[in-house]
């Protein structure tokens, strides 16, 4: 993790979002990622690190800056928004098949998601190049990597081979 832990959520922070992704193999709700629980601690770190980057580049954090660009005062904001977007890509990494289907929260996770960061960016006087004072999740990791960057898992059960 290369940015500051003050910005950091913790893996409850997470589960809050995607509450049923919680359970362990005998399906018993547990409320926060463990190693026994379908997604793991690990892999929401994971998450949480990929997402903190992403998610604190496009408020354009600067840790060398004299004046912060994000001013204390935001940081449970950026926090909550690194915690969200953790959410999203656990519901893109392993359960991109309900996506597909229809069944998963990753839609309205991801509506929450673009306009807290579009008001968060007007809010610190961030107007996105490519829209009038919108950004989306898209946008967001097309800037950051041009393409789309995630850490897929080695689960059979995903189905990765699934046919469409």
């Amino acid at each position: 993790m290369a940015y500051d832990t003050k910005f950091r959520p913790t893996t409850q922070d997470v589960a809050v979002w995607v509450k049923n992704r919680t359970v362990d193999g005998a399906n018993n709700y547990v409320g926060d990622f463990t190693p026994n629980t379908i997604v793991t601690d690990t892999e929401v770190e994971r998450a949480i690190d990929e997402a903190g980057e992403l998610v604190l580049a496009s408020l354009h954090w600067d840790p060398a800056a004299v004046i912060p660009p994000i001013p204390d005062d935001n940081v449970p904001a950026a926090k909550f928004l690194i915690a969200l977007f953790s959410a999203i890509i656990v519901e893109m990494t392993k359960f991109s098949e309900q996506i597909a289907r229809g069944v998963s929260p990753y839609p309205y996770l991801r509506e929450v998601f673009d306009n807290m960061l579009s008001q968060k960016q007007e809010e610190l006087g961030i107007m996105p190049p490519e829209r009038s004072g919108r950004n989306n999740l898209v946008d967001l990791i097309a800037r950051q990597y041009g393409q789309s960057v995630f850490l897929f898992p080695d689960d059979p059960m995903v189905g990765w081979k699934t046919a469409f």
